[in-house]
């Protein structure tokens, strides 16, 4: 039987600023990782001294060249 590959997410907290320009710009802050697993479900892993509260998202990782276009 072979198994099937389980994605990587990044989880992260987003920050909206104002730009010079005037510009709102919505920023990704990474804070841990997220695994699937086999129930379907996900495994957050958080490091050691994040403090997290409010909202946060998980997100697909992308290779590092994907990731640098936006």
């Amino acid at each position: 039987m072979q198994m099937a590959e389980k994605r990587l997410y990044n989880v992260v907290v987003t920050e909206e600023r104002t730009d010079r320009s005037g510009e709102v710009r919505k920023f990704y802050h990474r804070v841990g990782s997220a695994f699937e697993i086999d129930s379907g479900g996900m495994s957050v892993v958080l490091p050691e001294g994040i403090a997290l509260s409010g909202r946060f998202a998980i997100l697909p990782r992308k290779d590092r060249d994907e990731s640098d276009e936006g």
